[in-house]
């Protein structure tokens, strides 16, 4: 369901400059995707500035501009006031005319982009879902301007603070919410853990009565005004929906629903959970699938990328979750590290940012979960976890920036790399890479 300029000017409240009956359909705020059909959105941005990139974008195929000078370029352009809040009316005035057969949106302070990975999985090739970690007042537009011809969307929805989830949920309108988890994640934002459920109970609050909100059953949302149905998933006797997880012996995730149990494609434990979430969701749909159906597709479905993902390189085993990292994911990630055999097992354990003044005290008690990872080498980077390796007595650590590490890593050798993103833990499978490269 394509519109054309003229209609886009009206949608975002900014002056035209051409054909206003071009066509379009979709936008992007990257000038190298492909942009055939799409209007490019000219964004101000820390270090790049959208305005610098027009022509490309027009090379790409875009159809329109929207920016907040005037560009010169051969297709329509549309000058507005400030071109953030542009894209996200133009997604506003779109999603008023969309109609889908089911909406879900998934926050919480971790499982969000897994969980959206395995829903997408479920619901087929109709579904248009948020690329990556689309999560924000950028990603979620963008989602949803994909989604003109979806039968099903699913959105991520993510924050850092309070205030950001309201006009989402807002602008998604979900059938069903789900919730993954509220753990220490953005403390800098929230201030604390009631905080965070507080501002993530927004998008459940923004569910009707006729929808669905799927929680783990040890999430108390006693405290939100929800009027949807609430679906309690979990291990305990009181759960609605009951069910047993575990690992085999190489560390991928067995869930088990109403007596139908799978393996999955995935590593850890906790990625049941965030399968039997998904799983629970789309069965509220009208895909018309049974539990056991919908666990065989969950089946198919692959970790992103920096999230308990397998890379082999040059015989060096490498399990990249180095995309984000708070207190409850590394417990999580090294508490499967632990059960997993290898000839050596290594470490690379970067600082959790945005912990705010409990950082200090939260690396230092990751240190007994470090210890008993049963690992053969342990490597730290960042100044928090060097601080708190000092505590640390009955366990070497060997503390080295990334480029340092990668000379000492062996074939054979399984290395789990976790951290927060801005550490870029994850370059040291590119290092290896290249010196494979050269060597050879």
């Amino acid at each position: 369901m394509s519109f054309t300029t003229g209609q886009l000017v009206k949608y975002v409240h900014g002056k035209l400059l051409g054909d206003p009956e071009v066509c379009c359909i979709g936008a992007e705020i990257d000038s190298r995707r492909q942009l055939a059909g799409k209007v490019f959105f000219a964004l101000k941005g820390e270090q790049t500035d959208g305005h610098d990139f027009v022509q490309s974008a027009v090379e790409n195929g875009c159809a329109a501009i929207v920016a907040e000078r005037f560009c010169p370029a051969n297709v329509p352009v549309v000058v507005v006031e400030d071109a953030r809040n542009a894209l996200f009316q133009l997604a506003l005035a779109r999603r008023n005319e969309m109609q889908f057969d089911a909406v879900i949106a998934v926050t919480g302070s971790v499982g969000k982009t897994t969980t959206k990975d395995i829903l997408a999985c479920l619901l087929g090739e109709k579904v248009t879902a948020s690329m990556e970690s689309f999560n924000n007042d950028l990603g979620v537009p963008l989602t949803v301007l994909d989604a003109e011809h979806a039968e099903y969307l699913v959105a991520e929805i993510g924050a850092n603070a309070i205030g950001e989830i309201e006009p989402l949920a807002s602008l998604v309108r979900p059938d069903i919410a789900i919730i993954t988890s509220i753990e220490k994640a953005h403390l800098e934002g929230f201030g604390d853990m009631e905080t965070v459920l507080q501002e993530k109970g927004k998008l459940l609050q923004a569910v009707p009565s006729s929808g669905f909100v799927i929680v783990p059953d040890t999430i108390d949302v006693s405290s939100l005004s929800i009027s949807a149905t609430i679906v309690r998933v979990g291990i305990s006797d009181s759960a609605d929906v009951q069910l047993k997880t575990g690992v085999d012996c190489r560390g991928f995730v067995t869930v088990s629903i109403d007596g139908t149990s799978a393996t999955l494609s995935l590593l850890g434990e906790h990625n049941a959970m965030n399968a039997a979430l998904a799983v629970v969701a789309v069965s509220k749909t009208n895909r018309g699938l049974a539990i056991s159906e919908l666990l065989d597709l969950a089946t198919n479905a692959i970790p992103p990328q920096g999230r308990l993902a397998t890379a082999v390189v040059d015989g060096i085993t490498f399990i990249n979750d180095a995309y984000n990292a708070n207190p409850a994911s590394m417990r999580s990630a090294l508490q499967l590290f632990s059960k997993m055999q290898a000839k050596r097992k290594v470490l690379v354990l970067g600082d959790m940012l945005e912990l705010g003044e409990s950082s200090h005290g939260e690396h230092r008690s990751l240190v007994s979960c470090i210890e008993n990872a049963n690992a053969d080498v342990v490597f730290l980077v960042g100044d928090e976890m060097k601080a708190a390796s000092s505590v640390g007595a009955s366990i070497q650590l060997d503390v080295s920036d990334i480029e340092s590490i990668v000379p000492l890593l062996k074939r054979d050798d399984l290395v789990l790399l976790k951290g927060s993103r801005g550490l870029r833990l994850e370059h040291i499978i590119d290092l290896v890479q290249q010196t494979k490269v050269l060597e050879h």
